[in-house]
């Protein structure tokens, strides 16, 4: 009733007729204007309104926001793309340097506006990267429909409706508006590439890490200081400014982990946002630090210092999946990222399809290694740090390299064919597997061939082995081992942890061993746990506490002659066979 009256005193107010003729009409017109004013109490829906209104703003800043991310980020690529073409499309080398300073600057220019853009709105950031993931894993599924389609696997009409399913994959992914939550630091601890699937290394470093706060123009990390530490960064924006080393290091690369070309001998700049760690090639290598990384905002980071993150090593040893191997593997990839294009081979290659050739890449532990054999199931070699030497054609690989198809036998600097300075690093090779092809049974197939050569050959093959090779490494022509095809791993192989890293079992380790640890990829067994390992032969005149060592020596002992035994006679039964025949 209430609202109904104050609609017919509007009217009434609004109406053309003369009711100004006499006093009356005029009061009551201008008491119906003041009861017009508790029209004013409908501004309490405001409370309720504008806050929706403001969210909707918000939205749409957030969407403009990602397509210009976006667009930014498109630039930067194909800036760094131009460079690198550069010098195949320009002869002039002062018109080559100018573009090369141009698009540098406006590179950097749009860096550091995205980094400024993800330090205000992280969600915006998150959202675009993980668009931009879905997209291309979309792409590359594209792609391997139309190769399977090609191998006759998939018929024109499975290709269509799987092509097509994949195309609205497609569209939903690239016009959703919906944006993604920023992750908490612990979340983006655990998102280093590094530290995937390492729950029990990430969970180590969040023990014994803390979280340090810096101000705008803060030095975190100076040139020519020596690695103590690693920082992962959480939240903010940091100036990588790179300066060449003093010195010529032509068996090692320097200490900077944020190149975007291969122009070690020019002083470079990048911006470095959170999610990526600072300081991974120093920890590796201790070698001294060749840029400052300067604050270029407020900056919240993890500080991991350097005896915590040996000890990490520790704890994930394997040669091929631990801590250390998967820190190289990460600079190996950026790095391959680079020296792959430059191959005839890739020149045609995107992006996309790179990264997933190097998808399967790894960096074994070389150390024990004197002479390395390149096998049929290694696809492509990239050396990363040290050098190393051709066999055959003498010739000298130094890093970043592409080694090429064409050498079968590599020295290394513990073989004392070359000869280097005593500075010279450990050789890191980053190894692409053949299709379908293990990585452990790649390096036991290293470990075993005749070529290889070792610091210790004894220690590194089990007691199959050593009792085959005492029987048959005459008989064994050295070139049929070039043409076998791929084994498969079976009971008694080599070890190739045993060879790389000899009897040196952790302590902790040893004894405690939960199932967990003992089905995890990262578990060390204890000497006792090792079916392929064999205690010393003790003299006859060393008594050994204890039964049971005894039982367990002479055991192996006579297993060992056994084994011998059946295989000599199973080796002269042909032999004897000939022989009569003849």
């Amino acid at each position: 009733a209430t609202s109904t009256d104050l609609v017919l005193d509007v009217i009434d107010a609004l109406t053309t007729w003369d009711k100004w003729s006499n006093v009356n009409s005029s009061f009551i017109t201008a008491t119906k204007l003041l009861r017009m004013l508790r029209f004013l109490r409908l501004c309490k829906l405001a409370r309720v309104s504008v806050p929706k209104i403001m969210a909707y703003i918000d939205r749409m800043i957030d969407i403009q926001l990602a397509f210009g991310y976006d667009v930014g980020k498109g630039f930067v690529t194909g800036a760094q793309e131009v460079c690198t073409l550069l010098p195949q499309l320009v002869d002039n080398k002062q018109i080559h340097d100018m573009l090369t300073t141009k698009l540098d600057s406006d590179r950097l220019a749009v860096t550091r506006q995205l980094g400024l853009l993800q330090r205000d709105r992280p969600w915006t950031a998150i959202t675009v990267k993980t668009r931009q993931a879905t997209t291309s894993t979309l792409n590359i599924m594209i792609l391997d429909a139309m190769q399977l389609k090609e191998e006759g696997f998939l018929d024109e009409m499975e290709y269509k409706l799987l092509l097509n399913a994949i195309q609205e994959k497609i569209q939903l992914c690239r016009h959703k508006g919906s944006l993604v939550a920023p992750s908490s630091p612990e979340t983006q601890l655990r998102a280093v590439s590094w530290l995937q699937g390492n729950e029990r290394i990430a969970e180590f470093f969040l023990e014994n890490s803390e979280i340090l706060n810096f101000n705008i123009n803060d030095i975190l990390i100076s040139r020519g200081d020596e690695p103590k530490g690693m920082y992962i960064l959480v939240s903010g924006l940091l100036e990588a400014t790179y300066i060449p080393p003093d010195d010529e290091m032509d068996e090692a690369i320097p200490n900077y982990e944020f190149f975007t070309d291969l122009k070690f001998a020019e002083p470079s700049q990048d911006y470095i946002v959170s999610g990526n760690a600072v300081g991974v090639l120093g920890v590796l290598t201790n070698r001294p630090y060749s840029y400052t990384v300067r604050c270029d905002s407020a900056v919240q980071a993890y500080y991991i210092t350097l005896p915590i993150i040996k000890e990490a090593f520790n704890l994930a040893p394997h040669p091929i999946m631990g801590l250390e191997a998967s820190m190289w593997r990460e600079i190996g990839i950026k790095m391959s990222m680079m020296v792959l294009p430059t191959v005839p081979a890739y020149h045609s290659w995107p992006v996309e399809k790179l990264s997933m050739r190097l998808e399967h890449a790894f960096v074994p532990c070389l150390k024990a290694f004197k002479v390395f054999v390149v096998n049929e199931l290694m696809e492509d070699i990239v050396l990363l740090d040290g050098i190393c030497q051709d066999l055959a054609t003498r010739e000298v690989f130094q890093p970043p390299s592409y080694i090429p198809r064409t050498a079968h036998r590599l020295i290394f600097p513990k073989s004392s064919q070359l000869m280097v300075s005593g500075s010279c690093p450990e050789t890191k090779l980053m190894i692409v597997p053949s299709k379908d092809s293990d990585e452990l049974d790649i390096m036991e197939d290293e470990v075993d061939d005749l070529q290889c050569e070792l610091i210790s050959n004894v220690s590194s093959r089990c007691l199959y082995h050593r009792v085959a090779r005492r029987v048959s490494v005459e008989s064994r022509a050295p070139s049929a081992r070039r043409g076998r095809g791929k084994r498969r791993r079976g009971g008694k192989r080599v070890n190739y942890r045993e060879s790389v890293w000899g009897k040196q079992i952790s302590s902790q380790m040893i004894g405690g061993a939960s199932e967990r640890e003992m089905t995890s990829k990262y578990y060390k067994p204890s000497v006792a746990d090792v079916p392929e390992k064999l205690e010393p032969t003790k003299p006859k005149g060393v008594q050994v506490m204890g039964p049971t060592r005894s039982n367990t020596g002479s055991s192996l002992q006579q297993s060992e002659e056994e084994l011998y035994n059946t295989m000599l006679s199973k080796l002269k039964r042909p032999s004897t066979g000939n022989r009569n025949m003849k």
